[in-house]
């Protein structure tokens, strides 16, 4: 793969210090990345030596791995040390929390890093109630309890209504868990973040080391960095760190459940006195119609969004106008004006409209347990050839019946000893392999795969089938209730899931309103303030196609709201 250097990319390419680029959807900024890397490698071992690299982070594995194939394409050989390519996450857990947590003087010198900690909920460490009189460990769930960037607390976030709960009792609440849980050190990846940043501000010498063995830093993914990352990142800054950059676009973060402040990396990029702010603008994927209606979102101030796709095909932005009770109308509709040899896809908010395209199910189980839902999951990976994923649900399966007493952090020991010991592993494809078909009635797969699991773990169980549903409901196929045959030629997506990826075509479709869950087409309305996270789904969306892109507009909307939200750039298929 060669690197094209143009006039957009070329000065973020030269540049070097505290720099924020803001880079505009298809402008090709991985590759850009992966190119400064190269120019960067060089550069770091001529003025830092052989033992000094760069830390280029993302914020998840799939935007990780796609900078490091990028650099593969373009130079031929593989990131290596002194150089790392990882997820912020990840960095910040291997290169200072478990190294240095021992530094905080608590109970636990090392701590466990976990995905969840959703034993804490099991645990009580005292009684605090809200102003009803409610137990808050059931309203507000430890496991979701978050110390701040300022070393307040919330929950998921947010502080709760004092008009629901006296703040100096939540405060009590959730201070007494933390303390708890850092002293016993089980963090999940946000605890582990409040103690780098804890230990950075404690210890500069920790920042300083690693400036020494990392003098470059490359963000990518920045718009969705929280506030304790950056202050993670302010103190290197503080400490001496003269190469960092933040590479993003704010209009695409999605992430704020996830504490992600889109916010502060446009304070930075407003910041002329400290940062050295940068724009992409060229976008190499989608047609100009395409680019005009996804950048109507944008602030007017902003450079205009210059298409340089080398895609013959320049269409309108096409509007289907749809019954919501005839969904195969508006599959159809869109069947007829694709490409159908391009990567197409149907994208949607959220479990509603999945669900009316087939392509989500989840009934109301007939079991009590979520035991054989566990199986039938497992059943669903291996259909799509997931076998992974099929022994890791196995191996939960295999805890849960074997210690089904035990809390949440136990079992996620039990499960690592799984994972390490080769003949459970080997027993456990067996049972994939002999576990009896979906392809069954209820009632029939309920016995079969009960007689399977004492066969292979010498275990009788009952799987808690729900009583007295009745003759016809036991006779259900098990198929067709968990995976029901879907309704599109096409794969239909939530928006989260294709961020950062590229189709021929898409098909938004959109809702009447009125739904928290959906996208509409008021959402289309602009204020002076930042996009609302509805809008962000919808630039991220309209920026995924090359040649096509459709939305879904139900039909009793008018014609003149159409063309208010719109504009001119569009027109009906």
């Amino acid at each position: 793969m060669k690197f094209q250097v143009t006039e957009d990319n070329s000065p973020y390419l030269d540049a070097r210090g505290k720099i924020i680029l803001n880079a505009c959807p298809g402008s090709g900024k991985t590759s850009a990345i992966a190119y400064k890397l190269s120019l960067m490698n060089k550069e770091s071992a001529k003025d830092y030596g052989a033992y000094s690299g760069i830390a280029c982070l993302s914020f998840t594995n799939v935007a990780k791995e796609e900078i490091q194939e990028k650099f593969s394409a373009i130079t031929g050989n593989q990131i290596c040390y002194p150089n790392l390519i990882s997820t912020i996450d990840s960095f910040i857990n291997q290169y200072i929390t478990l190294p240095f947590y021992y530094l905080l003087g608590l109970e636990s010198p090392r701590p466990d890093i976990m995905t969840t900690v959703g034993f804490l909920d099991e645990v009580r460490l005292g009684n605090f109630s809200n102003k009803a009189n409610q137990p808050l460990s059931r309203i507000y769930k430890p496991s979701e309890l978050l110390i701040e960037y300022n070393g307040s607390y919330s929950w998921k976030g947010y502080v709760p209504k004092e008009e629901s709960v006296d703040l100096g009792v939540f405060k009590r609440y959730a201070k007494t868990y933390k303390e708890w849980q850092f002293n016993r050190g089980y963090l999940n990846n946000d605890d582990s973040t409040y103690a780098a940043f804890q230990l950075l501000k404690r210890y500069p010498s920790i920042a300083k080391s690693l400036i020494q063995r990392f003098p470059y830093f490359i963000i990518d993914e920045a718009q969705d960095t929280s506030e304790i990352q950056y202050g993670i990142f302010d103190a290197l800054v503080a400490a001496g760190l003269q190469h960092l950059e933040f590479v993003g676009d704010p209009y695409q973060s999605l992430y704020e459940f996830r504490n992600a402040r889109p916010e502060l990396f446009l304070k930075r990029f407003n910041d002329s006195e400290n940062w050295i702010s940068m724009n992409f603008n060229d976008c190499r994927r989608s047609s100009q119609y395409i680019v005009n209606t996804y950048s109507s979102l944008r602030n007017d101030g902003e450079k205009k969004i210059l298409s340089i796709s080398t895609h013959e095909s320049n269409h309108k932005v096409k509007v289907l106008l749809y019954d919501d009770t005839k969904p195969n109308e508006l599959l159809n509709q869109y069947y007829k004006i694709v490409n159908q040899d391009g990567k197409n896809v149907i994208l949607v908010r959220g479990k509603t409209h999945l669900e009316l395209f087939g392509a989500f199910s989840q009934p109301d189980s007939p079991w009590k347990s979520e035991l054989a839902s566990i199986l039938i999951e497992s059943a669903g990976h291996l259909k799509q050839n997931k076998l992974k994923s099929c022994i890791d649900l196995l191996r939960k399966f295999l805890v849960e019946i074997k210690f089904p007493g035990a809390n949440y952090y136990d079992k996620k020991k039990r499960i690592d000893e799984i994972f390490a010991d080769e003949a459970t592993n080997i027993l456990l494809y067996s049972f994939l392999r002999a576990m009896p078909s979906l392809d069954d009635t209820i009632g029939a797969w309920n016995k079969s795969i009960t007689k399977c699991i004492s066969e292979f773990f010498e275990i009788e169980i009952d799987l808690q089938l729900k009583k007295n549903k009745g003759k016809p409901y036991y006779e259900q196929n098990l198929m067709s209730l968990y995976f029901p045959d879907v309704s599109s030629v096409y794969p239909v997506s939530t928006i989260h899931k294709v961020k950062g990826m590229t189709f021929s075509s898409i098909l938004l479709v959109l809702s009447d309103g009125g739904n928290n869950n959906t996208l509409s087409l008021s959402d289309f309305f602009l204020t002076n303030e930042f996009l609302t996270e509805s809008q962000r789904l919808l630039y991220v969306a309209l920026s995924r196609p090359e040649t096509l892109c459709c939305i879904a507009i139900p039909d009793h909307i008018s014609i003149s709201e159409i063309v208010a939200r719109l504009g001119v750039d569009f027109e009906f298929a």
